[in-house]
């Protein structure tokens, strides 16, 4: 897993973990991300669960009130586990984004973070 990001009920960002790296505009990211969300649960019935670009694929899941989007590498064998468990963490009781919970949301990055080479192909594609 190469990053996290966390989006309040309102599709604001509110924790990105493993993007420090990279030169990517989170709250346009959130916004692309929650309008792809409003649009497939208006259109479809259901939210998107996931989407590629390029080599990098975005898991998109909700915890609580919280939108939770995993970025993972194509070839990543374990990016389901993954996903589930950076789920599991934020629905457990007495979770609140504190330096804490940051801590261990950036143990569960498996992977060399995000890139700036896949941040391009993320917000171009």
């Amino acid at each position: 897993m190469k990053g996290i990001l966390v989006l309040d009920d309102a599709g604001l960002t509110i924790a990105a973990v493993g993007l420090e790296e990279v030169s990517l505009n989170t709250e346009l990211f959130s916004a692309f991300i929650s309008a792809i969300q409003t649009y497939a649960l208006r259109s479809i019935g259901t939210e998107m669960k996931s989407l590629t670009y390029s080599q990098v694929i975005l898991m998109i899941g909700q915890a609580g009130d919280k939108i939770v989007v995993t970025l993972h590498s194509l070839d990543d064998p374990d990016s389901d586990w993954n996903h589930r468990a950076t789920l599991r963490i934020m629905e457990g009781d007495g979770f609140r984004l504190d330096d804490q919970y940051l801590g261990i949301l950036r143990e569960l990055l498996t992977e060399g973070r995000l890139s700036p080479d896949e941040a391009k192909l993320v917000t171009t594609s």
